[in-house]
């Protein structure tokens, strides 16, 4: 298995879909200002991908059925709707500007670059192995939820 497909990979067992996407009130309530059935299941499923495994909507091949069904009976959508999601390109755009504003992640720019780079250098010094440092690094970008 490759690298990206590793880390890509979106677990469908229950545990996963309990612990990482289920959705609190308020969660919900930012959800539910949409309008559109699609539009409903896209924000939430591009708000699940971004806590976890912490990849914008835009840069996943596929998302599961398990985890696009899952989501969609927490906000009372098909989860077919899924596929209507995003023909306007602009709207994939709005909504994670949106969730950033509300949840409060930030693009990765140089400032995050240095911390980033002053977190790894350390452990690299410890563990130069290259599967540690990609999982710190990505641990990091989740803590601190940045995203590109």
């Amino acid at each position: 298995m490759t690298v990206d497909l590793l880390y890509m990979e979106l677990h469908t067992d229950e545990w996963f879909l309990g612990t990482y996407y289920t959705f609190s009130e308020q969660d919900l309530e930012v959800i539910h200002k949409r309008r559109r059935e699609e539009n409903l299941l896209g924000f939430a499923v591009q708000l699940a991908v971004l806590r976890y495994p912490g990849w914008s909507y835009t840069h996943l091949k596929s998302i599961p059925k398990t985890v696009i069904q899952y989501i969609a009976q927490q906000i009372n959508v098909p989860a077919t709707v899924i596929h209507s999601y995003g023909q306007r390109e602009n709207t994939l755009w709005d909504d994670l500007k949106e969730i950033r504003k509300v949840y409060g992640y930030k693009e990765f720019t140089n400032r995050e670059y240095r911390q980033l780079s002053k977190h790894l250098t350390p452990l690299a010094l410890e563990n130069g192995e290259t599967m540690f440092l990609l999982n710190a690094c990505i641990e990091f970008l989740r803590q601190n939820k940045i995203i590109s």
